[in-house]
């Protein structure tokens, strides 16, 4: 609730200061006559806006007669997907709040399927209003779930992004992007419409702080009663007229620069007529241009969480064809918003690296059909033309991680690293020929077991694939859902490239799994992860059978990183025995590409040997012998001609059998 108002005056230590007044003198405002707000809520009604949003917006209107006249032509700002009609005006402080959902926050949301038993804490996202306006939507339990957000919001809010001592010098200076957003209860009782910042809120709850405002007082009080806010701005406004600006204390001085604020309020939505948007998307989508790019970022792991839903929008969204990409209800169990009961119900799996190879599957495999439409979701946000593979990566890790996030909210120690080796991890090139629309073990509808799955990866094995620098499809989706548990485990069996006296294996988490699953044991290996994983033990290191390697005490050894990296150091298996056909030339080419990785790494540690030490690179400052360059780089040309050779064959023989 607002602080008392104390008249009295702050004592300076110069008298000279008391001549000179500091920072923006607001006007006297008025409040405006009964008549005046019902006459501008007669003109909102005639815009569609529903009865609930047309009163709270003209009872929070400074001037309704200066906003009744705009609403004849009002201005249109373009968004992706659709025009904003938007009417210029200021807004009564005490009746605008906070996004609830406020993407700044979603890297503190929980979320039900991570089971911490604060679903009650979730926000879901608002959604359009079904009577057509331009008004948001928003379901949550009960009355007290919007009211502690919001409070939490504001608190938040006004720490992280604190600008309450700008704001109490200047006001707010450029206007918030104000919508009307009504919230229902699980009893059926909507709160009366309420005024959100779709952008703006850090400045709304800093105005918030310095007038002592709390959301839940707002909510609970002044939206219920007509008279409690009209009475706290009139106080405000009586003391400035009894006191005088000059006779002011500075704190007075403060509160009534933000008693109002600039707004552009949303009267209006026109959808362009090819995308057929819908509102909540198009304001999402201003909210994203506005923050998820410059000049404010929310930093990496909140923005892929904000790309995240707008993926997934665009995933359960009919395509050309009429049909979408991913279900409602596989929707919500990758955006983490169903607890594991309803997810249970709903036939899906409740391992973890089932539901991860599921989005990897379904936002980074199907080739370039499949990136165009986690690209679109990504570009309604951030406007990039052509987003990178890496981004869609990060934005599939982002959704992996939020049941884990929400189990360990306070514990960045803990997910930081795992989100790091799963970016990596799933960086595996192999990944873009998953199957989009096959789904894999572990589904309802996923056709094999996981011992089917070992199987088939050992087959692949057999015939070369991963030797030859790819996995196959089976290898691919073993090492996905592997991977998934050799990171969330603790100790991590899998890490980042490890760079250190006597090991220097600087070999990232994807290059890793492909020396992995291109073994046998690596592959008994990695479905050893998965069963341990999914049963909740610890992952214990096989041998060449398959069976766990014991300790001198009997029990199983843990598998580590550094175990995985000295196994499966990345060279080609022996095969003594296997001198023809392609298996054998398959282990050659693994070492082939080994000796250009290797070249490379040599080529960069060259150039960075310093002319002096701290100095300049020598060969960049210097050069080298372009005798002895010439020679290296005849025999790299002569090599190059030679395997592109093969690779003109391979195309060649491939069109001659296809002809029969």
């Amino acid at each position: 609730m607002a602080d008392s108002i104390t008249s009295v005056r702050r004592p300076t230590e110069d008298p000279a200061e008391e001549d000179i007044v500091p920072g923006w003198q607001p006007p006297l405002w008025s409040l405006p006559r009964a008549a005046a707000v019902d006459n501008l809520e007669g003109s909102l009604l005639k815009l569609g806006l529903t009865e609930s949003a047309a009163r709270t917006m003209s009872l929070a209107c400074v001037r309704p007669d200066d906003m009744r006249r705009k609403l004849v032509e009002p201005a249109e700002l373009r968004v992706q997907g659709g025009t904003l009609l938007i009417v210029e005006t200021r807004l009564w402080s005490i009746a605008v709040l906070p996004h609830p959902a406020n993407p700044r926050e979603y890297g503190h949301r929980q979320y039900a399927l991570g089971g911490s038993g604060a679903w009650g804490t979730t926000m879901t996202e608002p959604k359009s209003s079904s009577f057509g306006a331009a008004e948001l939507t928003m379901h949550v339990e009960s009355p007290d779930v919007i009211t502690r957000r919001l409070d939490g919001a504001k608190s938040r809010l006004a720490r992280d992004n604190p600008l309450a001592q700008d704001l109490a010098v200047e006001g707010v200076l450029q206007p918030l992007t104000v919508v009307s957003l009504t919230v229902t209860h699980d009893d059926g009782q909507p709160h009366r419409a309420l005024l959100i910042a779709a952008d703006g809120s850090s400045r709304i709850s800093a105005a918030h702080e310095i007038l002592g405002y709390e959301p839940s007082w707002i909510v609970g009080e002044c939206s219920s009663d007509d008279r409690k806010p009209r009475a706290e701005i009139s106080r405000w406004l009586r003391l400035m007229r009894r006191q005088g600006w000059q006779n002011l204390t500075e704190d007075e001085r403060g509160r009534l620069r933000v008693l109002s604020v600039p707004a552009r309020v949303v009267v209006g939505f026109r959808p362009n007529a090819q995308a057929d948007q819908a509102f909540h998307t198009a304001v999402r989508n201003f909210i994203g241009l506005t923050h998820i790019r410059p000049p404010r970022p929310y930093g990496p792991a909140v923005e892929n969480e904000a790309k995240a839903d707008a993926v997934l929008d665009s995933l359960a969204e009919p395509g050309p064809s009429g049909a979408s990409h991913i279900t409602g209800t596989e929707k919500a169990w990758f955006a983490g918003t169903i607890s594991e009961a309803e997810v249970a119900a709903a036939g899906l799996s409740r391992h973890g690296d089932v539901r991860a190879g599921e989005i990897v599957r379904c936002l980074l495999g199907g080739g370039v059909r499949t990136a165009r439409r986690v690209n679109g979701g990504i570009r309604s946000l951030t406007a990039k033309q052509r987003p990178k593979r890496e981004e869609r990566v990060d934005v599939a890790v982002e959704l992996i991680l939020r049941p884990a996030r929400t189990g360990t909210s306070e514990d960045t120690k803990f997910l930081r690293p795992r989100r790091a080796v799963l970016q990596r991890a799933y960086r595996l090139p192999e990944i873009e020929d998953l199957r989009a629309d096959l789904p894999q073990e572990g589904t309802a509808t996923g056709g094999r077991t996981l011992e089917q799955l070992r199987d088939a990866a050992l087959a692949e094995s057999d015939e070369g694939l991963g030797d030859s620098g790819r996995l196959g499809p089976a290898q691919t989706e073993l090492a996905v859902k592997a991977a998934f548990y050799m990171a969330m485990a603790e100790p991590m069996a899998l890490q980042r490239e490890v760079f250190g006296t006597g090991a220097n294996d600087d070999r990232g988490a994807a290059t890793v799994l492909r020396a992995m699953l291109s073994r046998r044991r690596g592959i008994f290996q990695a479905y050893e992860v998965v069963r341990a994983g999914r049963n909740g033990a610890g992952l214990p290191e096989v041998d060449e059978t398959g069976a766990a390697v014991p300790t001198a005490d009997g029990r199983h050894r843990s598998l580590t990183d550094a175990v995985v990296r000295h196994t499966y150091g990345g060279s080609p298996a022996p095969v003594p025995e296997l001198k023809v056909g392609f298996k054998a030339a398959s282990t050659s080419w693994a070492s082939v590409r080994e000796s250009v990785e290797t070249l490379h790494v040599r080529v960069s540690a060259m150039a960075k040997v310093p002319v002096e030490e701290g100095g300049p690179s020598l060969v960049v400052h210097e050069g080298w012998d372009p005798v002895q360059v010439r020679e290296v780089r005849e025999s790299l040309d002569r090599i190059s001609r030679r395997m592109a050779d093969w690779a003109d064959r391979h195309v060649d023989r491939t069109e001659e059998l296809s002809e029969f």
